[in-house]
This record gives structure tokens, C-alpha cells and sequence, in this order.
């Protein structure tokens, strides 16, 4: 995402903090890493071919040494400076004196002791939610996005929300290409729901993915849509959080700048943070859905479990096309919806059935089989998991081909050319006029019938007009 960045806001963004410079050598590769530690302390540079030698002499270090090159040019981390001989290797300034004053200061106060950790308020402290209420409510604020997605939920749009800030949910999603209508106008119902909520095989897509992956689409997505005056501080704040706590208070109240004050108020509206006030001061507390955001995710113990169990799976697939999911997620149950017939709910169980109808549907939205195949076999149940194939050959085999069906033939609009004499050469003619502008589409000439793209309609009655006053001449 950075890469695609202009270069004036690049140098914008590793001149406004120390994070930014941070989050960047984080998700760098270890060769790329090295080159920025080496350069970050020399301001002249370095010679381009004493940078070759940081590597291994074989093709494979040299290939990886110039993808890492590349790279680091494309984020303007490094720039190249003469040609031939007296080529080098600088670092952006911004950028190396930015990494220098983090590595220095030990990644302590790195806000110039602007007491953006709120942590030894006695006050705050006691208002920072325990981890499970944390989780909980990180939880329910995501679940509640993914079924307004889904059409399921209109919590994030419905007048008189109690939930601050300015971001629009669902125009946020077709920006992102996720939906294609808006689901304001809801009907209950599976399928209609599918229908209206207007999913695209982009937003099925995103559905499936883990939760990072999903909050990264919709941030870079939140970016995009920022005005360009407060991308910059969007982003640098953005980054900035990938590198504190969940679970502890920061201040906003006198730190923070009024973009990123409007940022932490959407990011509330998402489940990221939480926000409370102390003493007419606000202050905000990450939650575990803002961990990772930049380098990879991983969490403490019971995140750990928490994903281990998730991976176990909850789908039983039946070579009946039956399907049950042992889950209490209101998401997961939703999408089972997208692709399922809905036969009973229980608080625990989600009993439905994979029929042509409901699967065409969610065909006809624009998901894809394989997805439909992939989610399923992704989800089985630990206990399915155990067999080979986890999902049944013929239930995977069956979907591909409702697939298709679908796919045996093309509908478009037409118009029926009949009546023609039984005798003389006015049939032939028109036929041949409609194949010469490649409007013909079916033809019968044993009962002197045929049939042209609707969209030629006009200028075939002219030729059909022209031609029989052309033979009502002869």
C-alpha cells in the first residue's frame, strides 16, 4: 500500500514520526532490514558496489539483494545518487533520522513525552475494560459490521445509532468493491437477503478471510477515501497504533491533532478502540483487532487458543448435501446463508441444506464455487478432518456442476423476425444483410424465421424497409 503512495506523501510520512519509519523496517525482508540499519547511520551513503557485497556472492543473494534494492527505492527509504563509478546509496533523511531516534531512545517517549501513555493515571487505569470485556466488545462491534455487510443487520446505519464518528459503513463497503447496492431496504428471507444486500464474489471473498486481513482491506480502502490533506496523518496514526498495547489507555485530549482525534472515532465505530472519558479528558484503549496491522499478527495465550479453535472448524458436510455447523457466531450462521438453504437455528447449531436453487443464487451474485467449495472445506469440523476427503467428493463435485448449468447457455435480448413470404428472395435477403452487421443470432429456414440482437433492431427495420421497397419495385 505504501509503495503506491506519491512521493511527496511518502517523505510527508516518515517526517511526521518515528512509527512510521518503524513500521516500515518491520515489514521489510532481512535483507532489506540490513541495508536500512547500515545506511541509517551514514549520511553520505554508501558505494553501490560495496552494498553488493552485503550479501552472499551467489545469483540467488544477488537476486534477492536487488528485489530488496528495488523495494526500498519504490518506498523511498533509499535513493541513488551518480552514475557508474560514483553511484551510491543514500538513505532518505527523514526516514534514517527517524529510525536513529527511535533506535536511540530505546523505543521510549518516542511522542517527545507529550504523556501519550495514559497508564500511570491511577483514574484512567480504573476505567480500562478487563480483557475479556475488551474482547467482547471488540468482537460484537465486528460481528455487527460483517452482518450489515451481509444484510443481516442494519446496526450501522439505522437513525439514532449511539456510535460517534463520521464513518459510513456502507459506503465503505462498495468503495471497497465488497457490495454493489446499498442494504438499507432489507427483506428477511435468505436469498432475497443475498439479492438485496448486492454481495459481490469481492465481498464473499473478504468474508472468508481472517480478521486482519478484513480490517486491512477496509482501512487501506478508509485511506483511499481520506482527502488528501489528512491521508498523511490517517496513515501515520494508523501506524503509530500497530505498535501499542491492547488493553491500555492513550491519551487523545491534547495529543492527538483533530484528523486523528476523527480517526479514533471511526476506528471506535469499527471495534478497534475504545474510547472513554476521564475528567473531561478522552482517551482511547486498542483492542485486539488493531494488533498486527503492519508485520504479521500474534497473539498472547489465549489469542492463540482462541485462533486454535477456530481453526478446528465447525462445518459437517453429508453426502445428502445436509449441512451443520456447530457454532453461536451470528456471522458464520449468515454466511452459511449466502450458499445454503436455512432449515432451523438452534443457540448452538446451524442446520441448513445445499440445494440448486441456493447455490445458483449465490452464483448469480457473483461468488464462485470454488469459494463456496474452499469455505467449507476450510471450516470442517475436527471430526471431518479426520477423513479424506473432509467435505464429500460428490457434494463438492455437485456445486461445480450447479456451476455449470449456469454456464450451458447465454440470455440476450432480442426481436423475432416472422412472416416472411413462402416465396421469393426477400427472406434470404434480410438474412443476409443481418449477418453481414453480425446481428443475426438464430435463423430457421424452414418456417422463414429469425431473430437479431435487439440493440441492431433499428437499423435492421430500415434495411428491412429499404429492401422491400427495393423488391415491391422489381
Amino acid at each position: 500500500f505504501l509503495c503506491a503512495l506519491a512521493p511527496r506523501e511518502l517523505d510527508a510520512l516518515y517526517a511526521s514520526s518515528p512509527w512510521s519509519a518503524l513500521a516500515v523496517l518491520r515489514a521489510c525482508d532481512s535483507i532489506a532490514k540490513q541495508i536500512i540499519l547500515r545506511l541509517a547511520y551514514v549520511d553520505d551513503g554508501a558505494d553501490a558496489r560495496e552494498c553488493a557485497k552485503w550479501c552472499g556472492d551467489g545469483a540467488s543473494d544477488a537476486r534477492a539483494l536487488e528485489r530488496a534494492m528495488a523495494r526500498l527505492a519504490r518506498l523511498r527509504v533509499t535513493t541513488a545518487r551518480g552514475e557508474g563509478e560514483d553511484a551510491r546509496v543514500v538513505a532518505n533523511e527523514a526516514f534514517a533520522n527517524n529510525l536513529r531516534r527511535a533506535l536511540e531512545r530505546g523505543f521510549v517517549n518516542l511522542d517527545d513525552g507529550d504523556g501519550a501513555d495514559a497508564r500511570e493515571d491511577a483514574g484512567v487505569a480504573a476505567k480500562v475494560p478487563d480483557r475479556a470485556t475488551l474482547n467482547a466488545y471488540a468482537k460484537a462491534k465486528w460481528e455487527d459490521l460483517l452482518l450489515t455487510l451481509t444484510g443481516a443487520s442494519n446496526a450501522f446505519s439505522r437513525p439514532g445509532a449511539k456510535v460517534k464518528g463520521r464513518l459510513d459503513a456502507q459506503a465503505l463497503f462498495r468503495a471497497a468493491g465488497l457490495t454493489t447496492a446499498t442494504t438499507a431496504a432489507l427483506k428477511k428471507g435468505g436469498q432475497k437477503r443475498l439479492k438485496n444486500a448486492g454481495v459481490t464474489a469481492e465481498g464473499f471473498a473478504f468474508l472468508l478471510q481472517t480478521a486482519q486481513e478484513q480490517i486491512w482491506v477496509l482501512l487501506t480502502q478508509y485511506i483511499r477515501d481520506s482527502q488528501k490533506t489528512s491521508a498523511t496523518s490517517a496513515i501515520s496514526f494508523l501506524l503509530r497504533l500497530t505498535f501499542q498495547e491492547p488493553g491500555r489507555a492513550y491519551a487523545m485530549t491534547g495529543v492527538l491533532s483533530d484528523t486523528e482525534q476523527d480517526v479514533v472515532l471511526d476506528l471506535t465505530h469499527l471495534g478497534l478502540l475504545y474510547t472513554f472519558e476521564v475528567k473531561k479528558k478522552f482517551y482511547y484503549v486498542p483492542t485486539l483487532l488493531a494488533s498486527g496491522l503492519s508485520g504479521g499478527f500474534t497473539g498472547d495465550d489465549g489469542d492463540t487458543k482462541a485462533a486454535a479453535a477456530a481453526a478446528e472448524g465447525h462445518i459437517i458436510v453429508e453426502t445428502n448435501y445436509r449441512v451443520y455447523a456447530y457454532t453461536s457466531s451470528a456471522v458464520e450462521m449468515e454466511i452459511l446463508r449466502l450458499f445454503t438453504r436455512a432449515d432451523y437455528r438452534l443457540p448452538n447449531l446451524y442446520v441448513g441444506m445445499l440445494t440448486r436453487e441456493s447455490v445458483q443464487n449465490a452464483l448469480r451474485a457473483g461468488v464462485d464455487a470454488e469459494q463456496i467449495v474452499g469455505y467449507i472445506r476450510a471450516h470442517a469440523h475436527k471430526q471431518v478432518r479426520r477423513k479424506k476427503p473432509s467435505v464429500p467428493s460428490t457434494v463438492c463435485d455437485q456445486i461445480r456442476l450447479w456451476a455449470r448449468d449456469m454456464e450451458r447457455m447465454e440470455a440476450e435480448e432480442c426481436v423475432l423476425y416472422c412472416d416472411f413470404p413462402q416465396a421469393g428472395t426477400f427472406y434470404g435477403a434480410v438474412v443476409s444483410e443481418a449477418e453481414k452487421r453480425g446481428a443475426l443470432l438464430w435463423r430457421d429456414d424452414a418456417s422463414r424465421r429469425l431473430t437479431v440482437r435487439a440493440s441492431a433492431h433499428d437499423e435492421m427495420k430500415a434495411v428491412v424497409g429499404a429492401l422491400k421497397q427495393k423488391l415491391d419495385a422489381v
